[in-house]
């Protein structure tokens, strides 16, 4: 058993620069932070750039360390992706706390974690924790962004990801199904922070909605605005132009895409795609195009910007139109360059991005 070696190893493989193992032994808190980039510590003119800090949202999920593991690190890589698509000198992270019985002290101890930082790691409740558990994380540090309107601050960032989204889907519409929003039918896959929102929005612009929630009391809520509601087992299997997964990761893969019935994917969730360049490849070979969730759903971290900034909410959702341009500007990348938006994507807001050098 060779564990520092492997972990070298995993790091190499995956591009990512710190993996930390944090064990509180008197709550029994297990918990796993992986900062895939740091941001540049110096700007052009060699000055000592300020606030340096890495911004990736705290999950409570998995009880098997090395699952917490590789959900952490491919969803660092979607935050260090973000902050280079809204153009931000920030480093991108996530935290997995692995899942065992909440309490007060637990979690204070993982606001303990974060105070540990001194800023360098900035946070978000993430899945599997509410904004009364990031109040008593908040309560040992000054690094958790999007607490709620009491604490000063804006709120879920949820309601600003389906903002951007909605702009996103515009784009979408126009560009590749050919048809106003209104004229589109949608399937949501998970009606919570982010599919809720999500689902009023398209409801409202006139979209024939199809959802499907774990929680029996969301789907009721959906019902009530006029979302169908189907079993979890068939929502990825809907007849709809746009198939939207805003739950967990890696939901599309060999096994599910030769059911698919949808034209487009775009999902509110983070790497929906479980091998992604070789999973968008074999979408394409059925005609489906998939959207990069890393630009379609930046707009949460975009709020958090806003909220770091004393912005207000409004601001935040003045500021979400921007998910359009950007994936306009990936549609145009991907055609100058004939290659899939995924790739384009890559090309502009990757590691290896020249524009990013």
């Amino acid at each position: 058993m060779k564990p520092a070696k492997e972990i070298f190893e995993l790091m190499k493989k995956e591009g990512c620069r710190q993996i930390t193992f944090h064990h509180e032994p008197k709550t029994g808190l297990q918990l796993v932070l992986v900062i895939d980039s740091f941001p540049e510590l110096r700007d052009k003119a060699g000055k000592l750039s300020k606030n340096l800090s890495v911004s990736g949202g705290t999950r409570f999920a998995h009880q098997d360390a090395d699952s917490a593991l590789a959900d952490a690190v491919k969803l660092a890589r979607a935050m260090a992706r973000k902050a280079r698509v809204l153009d931000v000198n920030e480093g991108g992270c996530k935290a997995v706390v692995l899942a065992n019985q909440k309490s007060k002290h637990f979690l204070n101890a993982i606001g303990d974690f974060i105070q540990l930082h001194k800023g360098l790691f900035k946070t978000a409740v993430d899945l599997g924790f509410n904004l009364k558990d990031a109040e008593h994380i908040a309560a040992k540090t000054d690094f958790v962004d999007s607490l709620s309107h009491v604490k000063k601050g804006l709120g879920s960032t949820g309601e600003n990801t389906a903002e951007g989204m909605l702009h996103g889907f515009d784009v979408i519409c126009k560009e590749i199904l050919k048809k106003p929003l209104q004229e589109c039918s949608v399937a949501i896959q998970g009606l919570g922070a982010v599919g809720m929102p999500l689902a009023e929005k398209l409801v409202k612009r006139g979209c024939r909605v199809v959802g499907t929630d774990l929680l029996k009391a969301n789907g009721e809520k959906a019902r009530k605005i006029g979302v169908k509601i189907v079993s979890p087992q068939k929502i990825l299997f809907q007849k709809v132009d746009i198939l939207s997964p805003c739950a967990l990761g890696a939901v599309i893969n060999r096994r599910i895409i030769p059911k698919l019935q949808c034209t487009v994917i775009a999902g509110g969730a983070n790497n929906p795609l479980e091998q992604e360049f070789k999973d968008e490849k074999t979408l394409l070979r059925r005609g489906i195009i998939f959207v990069p969730d890393f630009v379609l759903n930046c707009g949460g971290f975009l709020q958090a910007l806003v909220e770091r900034e004393k912005g207000t909410v409004q601001e935040a959702r003045q500021k979400a139109k921007i998910v359009g341009q950007i994936l306009q500007e990936v549609i145009e990348q991907a055609k100058k360059q004939e290659c899939t938006l995924l790739e384009a994507a890559t090309f502009l807001f990757d590691r290896e991005s020249p524009r990013m050098k």
